[in-house]
């Protein structure tokens, strides 16, 4: 699928960037996203075995690290671990492994919807059926400290930290649905500029493309209209070409009147 405008002697197009990476595998990312999944291989790269491993590494390190970390760990799950175990005993050692968690690192919930294709937010989609939490995405405060250059983490730099993870799952979530674009910028029917990368719904992709345009292409984007595929990609070069010829024609046609007006003055 492919998208173009045209205006004067320039020519645009727009069409999803299929060579566009994984930005858990080539970006270096402020946060880390750790997935558990029984079919597919998402977030970062990892070696923890299923979650309950992930929780613990986590809270062994906030806790202390080392010896002290891991006895407090064993004292705290052998306080809930009574018979019969129960769900609710299960979701207050939970809580209760979090809480220690959240005060050396910024956690957000990661989750997927497998419905027609792939979808991630760090906002439950609320389907029961085909969507849940598959893992988290975190960031420790000694990595925000050294980041943003500061000695203590205000509440405000916090939620700027959480509104960085939940873009950096936004952007994955966009590679995982495919909404990735780029643009190629012809004028007078030769390619001079060409860029990919833009993610997100197309609306915003392309409106992030403007920067990246000539002054003189300003409207473009907002004229987009679908192509079929190659053909009509194709006829759309050949129209622009006749237009171009057209509008050629016209000038040269125009230009000895021009002259004659001048020497009559």
């Amino acid at each position: 699928m492919m998208w173009a405008s045209t205006k004067g002697a320039y020519l645009l197009t727009v069409q999803p960037d299929d060579f566009f990476p994984n930005p858990r595998r080539e970006d270096e990312n402020f946060g880390t996203m750790i997935c558990f999944h029984r079919r597919y291989q998402l977030g970062d790269e990892h070696d923890y075995s299923n979650s309950d491993d992930l929780i613990k590494d986590l809270y062994i390190k906030a806790a202390g690290g080392g010896d002290r970390g891991e006895q407090k760990y064993e004292d705290l799950t052998e306080k809930y671990d009574v018979w019969p175990l129960s769900s609710q005993r299960i979701q207050e050692l939970n809580q209760a492994l979090m809480s220690q968690i959240e005060k050396m690192y910024v956690v957000l919930p990661v989750y997927l919807l497998d419905h027609s294709g792939l979808a991630m937010s760090t906002t439950d989609f609320n389907d029961r059926w085909d969507s849940g939490q598959v893992g988290i995405i975190f960031v420790s405060n000694e990595k925000i400290k050294e980041e943003y250059e500061v000695d203590f983490i205000e509440p405000v730099l916090r939620l700027q930290v959480e509104e960085r993870l939940k873009e950096e799952v936004a952007e994955y979530d966009a590679y995982l649905r495919g909404e990735c674009y780029c643009f190629e910028l012809y004028e007078d029917g030769e390619l001079v500029h060409s860029c990919g990368g833009f993610t997100g719904a197309f609306d915003k992709a392309v409106k992030d493309m403007v920067e990246y345009l000539p002054d003189d292409c300003a409207g473009m984007v907002d004229d987009l209209a679908e192509t079929d595929g190659m053909p009509s990609m194709v006829q759309t070069l050949r129209k622009h070409a006749n237009i171009m010829v057209d509008q050629a024609a016209k000038d040269h046609e125009h230009q000895p009147r021009q002259k004659s007006i001048n020497v009559e003055h």
